[in-house]
């Protein structure tokens, strides 16, 4: 056999060839990934936020560190709160004789927490929106407005105004 029959890359070449079409594979596949996850299409995120939340962005920077305070009760902070706030409800549910009136009571008492807090929360937001001007108002009510459209539509900020 003649050298000049020979058109055909070595295996070590097709080696390279496959590697390298491999890695730009996997180069292209990380870029599409990641193009699609943070290209405005969050689910879930479309929705309105909370008037709460709303609300609580609005308090000055001293009331809310005062209501997150609060709000972690006994417990040192609020992820704290809510970690002891669900334990209980599982030992609840693992107690022998099941007790479902205690396990009522328990998310009752939990849910009651919850509404003494937002009510403080709406009650600080309530005088410092009473202390406005109408022109301050007017403001804030267009930025609450703003708020509440820019979640609505696709490629609103997913972090904004919480939940």
């Amino acid at each position: 056999m003649s050298e000049k029959g020979k058109t055909g890359m070595k295996p070590w070449q097709k080696w390279l060839l496959a590697l390298s079409l491999a890695l730009n594979l996997a180069v292209i596949g990380l870029a599409a990934g990641t193009a699609i996850r943070f290209a405005g299409h969050q689910r879930g995120w479309h929705r309105p936020p909370s008037v709460g939340a709303m609300i609580f962005r609005e308090l000055d920077r001293d009331t809310r560190a005062a209501l997150r305070r609060e709000a972690g009760g006994g417990h040192g902070s609020f992820p704290a709160r809510r970690r002891a706030e669900a334990e209980a409800v599982i030992a609840a549910l693992r107690s022998e004789p099941f007790g479902a009136a205690e396990l009522l009571r328990l998310l009752q008492e939990q849910a009651a927490v919850r509404h003494r807090f937002h009510l403080t929360m709406q009650e600080a937001w309530v005088e410092q929106v009473r202390a406005m001007t109408p022109e301050e108002r007017a403001a804030f009510a267009g930025r609450m407005q703003e708020r509440l459209e820019r979640r609505g539509r696709k490629g609103g900020k997913a972090g904004e105004g919480g939940g």
